[in-house]
């Protein structure tokens, strides 16, 4: 499965799925040869730059910004930020570990104690969408090889969907709830940064060219 992903990360075509040989190039019709791009690290440093941008556009907003529902019920703009890192912490735990309910200890043993905890303050969203990313990563390395690639039989919304599947579920979640973000900041006369991590010369100028 092919993906075209570059909001917030490399000018790349990022292809979501798990290749670790490049031996062999693909061939294309009319002659074009195209090597696998992503692995699940490069998927991992493209999510980098999308979290980056995230957190950015967290810091745009007021304190009293957080509170702000663009409709009753909805959520508030600190929730919004809440749930990006919470639906990451919960599909790649889920995915890479195999551990879908949570352990003693887990921050969603009570999702609604974390977001009173979390949703009133910049720096706590802040270092709760690092932590889930960091967790990410962490988890990645933890997990076997071919964890991503099998069947995920033990998911609790599909049956036969391979990990990859759910765990960009979670990257395109992300992307969708910052487009919410980047409108509710405008509309409070904000300044969302710009959207392509390219554009941001601490990202971009390590990895521009590889």
């Amino acid at each position: 499965m092919r993906r075209q992903a570059r909001s917030a990360g490399h000018s790349s075509t990022t292809v979501c799925r798990s290749e670790r040989t490049s031996g062999n190039a693909r061939a294309y019709p009319g002659g074009m040869q195209s090597n696998p791009y992503a692995t699940v690290d490069r998927f991992l440093d493209h999510w980098q730059g999308v979290r980056l941008i995230t957190i950015k556009t967290l810091r745009a907003f007021s304190l009293d910004d957080l509170e702000y529902r663009l409709v009753p019920d909805w959520r508030t703009v600190g929730e919004l930020f809440h749930h990006i890192a919470a639906h990451q912490f919960y599909v790649a735990r889920g995915v890479l570990l195999g551990i879908w309910d949570p352990r003693p200890g887990d921050v969603d043993a009570d999702w609604t104690a974390h977001r009173a905890e979390v949703c009133h303050s910049t720096e706590a969203l802040e270092s709760w969408l690092a932590e889930s990313q960091s967790s990410l990563e962490d988890w990645t390395e933890q997990a076997g090889p071919n964890r991503l690639e099998r069947i995920a039989e033990d998911n609790p919304w599909h049956e036969g969907i391979r990990g990859w599947l759910i765990l960009h579920h979670a990257y395109q979640d992300e992307l969708h709830h910052r487009g919410q973000l980047y409108a509710i900041a405008r509309l409070l006369g904000r300044t969302p940064p710009a959207v392509y991590a390219e554009e941001h010369d601490e990202f971009w100028q390590p990895r521009k060219g590889k």
